[in-house]
């Protein structure tokens, strides 16, 4: 119970605190990105990660670019498995902020470039009420001798955050090609505390632990077969409890109690004898008493206070055509970013995170695309695809459940006037999670989501741009033997940023 309760924790937090990009990559980096959804073709200064070859297209000087995302997201599971006295598990993920700094540097035909940015990760998540994974186990106590109800205290509360520092140098060849090469440092970091205890079982008895209430049982069982031990003395255990009713050695109602009790633990009493009958719940008794010891272990409270961390280095190499006035053609490719993530633990009650222990967290390579056409003098499109190589990653054996994924999108942005620009961004995602993959623990959902906002020029030096999106997840489920899960996420975010030329 408590392995499954964990690995959910992990992979939920590692895997899931996400809002645009692949499983694991997030490429919502600025505010221009949630009014528009679609930037890998930006000449502006947050091409300093979507298309660092394209920032040989700023005006020559100093540029600075600073923005913040605020995103909520929510992530619900359904579970009609039968013992449940839940069926909704509710997943809460706040980011409060989410920033994104840009600086690059131009002058003639070269341009040196910085950023830092959330490329992974990024949020915090509480799980009041835990998981089905967390709970099934403890909900399974409903299945013992007259137990109707169960409670325990959970929550969980982690946070995982991939935080880039990258930096790149480009270079225009001539008015049409430009080029850039940079690198990426990832260093990652993701933190889990969390408990469950006080794990109670009600019956007619009352409240009280499972250890507590199979013991009881056990005493029940062993007294009821030791009822019949006046009866074997007395040279009647070969006798049905049938024919000790007809004898009146045992009276209608204790005839109904014995079988009612031989049918609870599984087993027919017709036609058994009254030493068949000891026999029955002795044997139950012994069982029960010897599932004590287990069960008290598997319900006993658990604490963790573990952290992981770990850092990595992924080459970016990038491409910008510009063949005509009004057409600009971007690609970059960034490279595979081994990442091994080591335990820091300071209190473990599940044997999960041991101390010092290394886990594989790489970050996949992406292939991303943006071409931008200036349809008329204020009306600018841009389609973007990225592509994901999720299959070449090594997750520790995860990765056999995911297949590569991609994201494709179009923006239009209209100039109202000298100062203001109107934007508005589709995007459409498959993170290419397969049927094996997606459990309650870690699951991916493909998506649709709409970006709106505006830029307006304070100065001539300055702009500030405000953006929101929502994205609309397709539910997805899962079958079992035992029960339908149902997966379903919501994502809103809103954001705002200047930029900056000294």
């Amino acid at each position: 119970m408590r392995f499954f309760m964990f690995v959910s924790l992990v992979l939920v937090l590692s895997m899931g605190i996400l809002m645009a990009g692949g499983i694991v990559t997030n490429t919502n980096q600025s505010a221009a990105y949630m009014r528009t959804l679609n930037r890998n073709a930006s000449t502006d200064v947050d091409a300093v990660y979507f298309n660092p070859a394209g920032l040989t297209a700023l005006e020559d000087g100093l540029h600075l670019s600073l923005s913040n995302q605020s995103i909520w997201q929510t992530k619900t599971v359904d579970n009609d498995y039968a013992n449940l006295s839940n069926n909704e598990f509710v997943g809460d993920v706040v980011i409060p902020l989410f920033p994104n700094l840009y600086i690059a540097y131009k002058s003639g035909k070269l341009a040196l470039s910085a950023g830092f940015e959330p490329i992974g990760g990024g949020g915090s998540a509480v799980f009041e009420d835990g998981l089905p994974s967390f709970e099934i186990p403890v909900s399974n106590l409903k299945t013992s001798l007259g137990v109707s109800d169960y409670r325990f205290d959970t929550k969980f509360e982690g946070s995982s955050i991939y935080f880039g520092g990258q930096a790149g140098i480009s270079y225009a060849i001539n008015n049409m090609i430009s080029v850039g090469v940079g690198a990426r440092y990832v260093m990652a970091s993701n933190s889990y505390l969390g408990h469950m205890k006080d794990i109670m079982v009600n019956s007619a008895a009352g409240w009280t632990t499972p250890g507590q209430y199979l013991t009881g049982v056990a005493t029940t069982l062993s007294n009821t077969a030791a009822t019949l031990q006046p009866i074997i003395d007395g040279g009647a255990g070969s006798m049905t409890l049938a024919q000790l009713q007809g004898a009146g050695q045992l009276s209608t109602e204790q005839v109904a109690q014995l079988e009612g009790g031989l049918q609870s633990i599984g087993v027919d009493p017709t036609g058994l004898t009254a030493a068949q009958v000891q026999g029955a719940y002795s044997t139950a008794a012994t069982t029960y008493s010897d599932q004590v010891p287990y069960v008290e272990a598997a319900t006993q409270d658990v604490k963790v206070d573990a952290k992981q961390t770990g850092s990595g280095i992924s080459p970016v190499v990038s491409l910008f055509l510009t063949p005509g006035e009004n057409l600009g053609i971007a690609m970059r490719y960034e490279i595979k970013t081994p990442l091994e993530l080591e335990n820091d633990t300071k209190e473990d009650g599940t044997g999960l995170f041991p101390d010092g222990a290394k886990t594989n967290a790489d970050m996949p390579a992406m292939f991303a695309l943006g071409v931008s056409y200036k349809a008329m003098k204020k009306l600018r499109a841009e389609f973007d695809l990225n592509y994901y190589f999720n299959e070449g990653v090594d997750w520790d054996g995860k990765e056999d459940y995911i297949e590569n994924g991609y994201e494709a999108g179009l923006a239009v942005e209209y100039c109202l006037n000298e100062k203001m620009r109107a934007s508005v961004g589709f995007l459409n995602a498959k993170g290419g999670a397969k049927e094996d993959y997606q459990t309650d623990m870690s699951y991916s959902l493909n998506s649709n989501t709409i970006g709106f906002g505006f830029a307006y020029k304070l100065a001539d030096n300055i702009l500030l741009n405000v953006g929101a999106l929502n994205t609309f997840y397709g539910d997805d489920e899962k079958n079992t033997d035992t029960y339908k899960e149902t997966y379903k996420k919501t994502t809103f975010g809103f954001a705002f940023g200047i930029d900056y030329k000294f």
